[in-house]
């Protein structure tokens, strides 16, 4: 957390319990089903027509079979050539994964819609409407993944990936994976990648849009299997076939909320959230104090002074670890309340000023190191602004090197597999993502999200969700591949999260001067 000197004032805790009004960017009421498989299809028999759930639109398909345990498809030669089978699975928040191939790849193309109405072209008497995603071969020069609508029947391209290298290849089975997300009233999120099956998946989206049509918000609809080829007349010989079709649920973490209550006030910087078995423990820094709250109000002093400690976490044997400011370290709070230096240098250097951390189950600490609590920067004995993983054994390595005047490591959390670590570095407003090793290394840094306002402290919910706390907009969810679902505000600038309670599911927040929480759907980390 980014804080500023000030004096030190006699704590006044104003008890309340008034909401606060949440800014929410979309909640729907679809996510009933949450992260539910709503589909699948493996298409078991062979020689046999699709399965009865299918059922072909507008007399479109010249060849719908099932050979060699896929289904196979070949359009009625037209002016359009696009066979269309659908099936009522009704989809409006959705991820799509299933295997394609191309049997000639110069001439077809697969989509797969959502939020369907179960039409087809502007030719016939039902007009199409829904989202697709699309994967072409090379006859338009563009070989690749897009995202489409169809509006009133007409396919109309959203975006593309442009030219992918390698192109997709005849009878190259691929894998597709498509997100389709409302994120407001107005506006829904498209994602989607391909890649050759067995090899590794792409990290990134190849393609992701954002779609305004007015008649495909907050709307549920079917899916649709489409087969297209270039050629409008003569007789086709090639098929599309599709595979190992799965349709999941997203898990919406904002949909059933409550609403933000103010638990109390009248602190002066508040930080480090952290549940410990049936309390919460958070740090007043410019008081210099770590404070105590038995739900629902009662809030008295845990340890005092902190040494201006910031985040807090518990370790295997359940003791308390604080990033102190004061004198530039990591501690340990003993069972008899004695405090014990962890670490206080690297390489002989002393730390800059220790800000927030997480410990694994390996007993390793993640912790990051910016300048924010040096009260004179010519104390600076680092060259650089860290983030530090302390091994058991005491050894300490520089797993990231933050750039002085650019970056400022900050927020520091674990995904629930313990396989990512998420920071946030407030200088450049950005969310990183690292991958974890076996032994704790950490590698492949990458941005996850940027232009944050002022990113702080960060959370984890059971499903990968990162929020992510800010000074701009209270506290920003994002997926575990970035991609936002919304925002929750608070009165104060939030500094930091955590959830508690018997059953995780209660978000406490330290912003500035006041505590604040909130129950969501999903559990957490404490």
């Amino acid at each position: 957390s980014m804080t500023r000197t000030c004096l030190l004032l006699p704590l006044c805790l104003l008890a309340a319990s008034a909401s606060a009004a949440i800014d929410l960017i979309h909640v729907d009421d679809f996510e009933e089903h949450c992260g539910q498989l709503l589909f699948s299809e493996s298409f078991p028999d062979n020689g046999g027509n699709w399965p009865s759930l299918w059922s072909e639109l507008a007399g479109s398909a010249q060849v719908a079979d099932v050979v060699t345990g896929s289904g196979r498809l070949q359009p009625v030669v037209s002016g359009y050539s696009l066979a269309r089978m659908a099936a009522p699975v009704p989809t409006r928040d959705v991820e799509v994964r299933f295997t394609m191939t191309l049997e000639d790849a110069g001439a077809q193309g697969v989509g797969f819609y959502v939020r369907q109405n179960g039409g087809h072209l502007q030719l016939t008497t039902t007009p199409g409407e829904g989202y697709a995603v699309f994967v072409e071969g090379s006859f338009r020069g563009l070989p690749g993944v897009g995202v489409w609508r169809e509006e009133n029947g007409q396919e109309i391209q959203i975006a593309h990936s442009g030219g992918l290298a390698p192109a997709p290849q005849s009878n190259q089975p691929l894998r597709v994976r498509f997100r389709v997300h409302q994120v407001d009233a107005t506006q829904t999120r498209l994602q989607a990648k391909i890649w050759p099956l067995g090899e590794a998946e792409p990290i990134a989206w190849q393609v992701s849009a954002l779609d305004t049509q007015a008649s495909l918000q907050d709307h549920a609809g079917g899916i649709a299997v489409d087969s297209w080829n270039v050629a409008q007349n003569g007789t086709l010989t090639s098929h599309t076939r599709i595979d190992d079709i799965e349709v999941e649920a997203l898990c919406n973490p904002l949909r059933g909320r409550g609403p933000v209550t103010l638990v109390a006030e009248g602190f002066q910087f508040t930080e480090g959230p952290l549940w410990r078995g049936d309390h919460l423990l958070f740090s007043d820094i410019d008081t210099d104090q770590i404070l105590r709250l038995d739900p629902p109000l009662q809030i008295g002093s845990f340890r005092l002074p902190s040494g201006r400690a910031n985040g807090l976490a518990l370790d295997g044997q359940g003791l308390l670890l604080a990033a102190e400011h004061g004198p530039r370290r990591l501690s340990q709070t003993q069972a008899n309340g004695q405090v014990v230096t962890l670490s206080d240098r690297y390489q002989g250097m002393r730390y800059n000023s220790p800000n927030d951390l997480v410990v694994a189950d390996n007993g390793q600490i993640y912790f990051t190191d910016p300048d924010y609590g040096l009260a004179d920067p010519g104390q600076r004995e680092l060259p650089f602004n860290g983030l530090f993983r302390r091994n058991p054994d005491g050894s300490v390595v520089a797993e990231w090197e933050g750039a002085i005047g650019f970056n400022q490591p900050n927020g520091v959390a674990l995904s629930p597999a313990q396989d990512l670590l998420y920071l946030t570095d407030t200088q450049a407003g950005q969310l990183l993502a690292f991958d974890r090793a076996a032994d704790g290394s950490l590698s492949n840094p990458r941005v996850l999200a940027e232009g944050l306002p002022i990113a702080d402290g960060l959370c984890v919910d059971t499903q990968g969700n990162v929020l992510v706390a800010t000074w701009g907009n209270g506290i920003q969810i994002h997926a575990p591949d970035g991609t936002p679902w919304g925002a929750i505000s608070l009165p104060r600038q939030a500094t930091n999260c955590a959830f508690g309670d018997s059953d995780g599911r209660t978000l406490y927040v330290t912003a500035q001067q006041g505590l604040y929480r909130l129950r969501l759907p999903l559990a957490g980390e404490p």
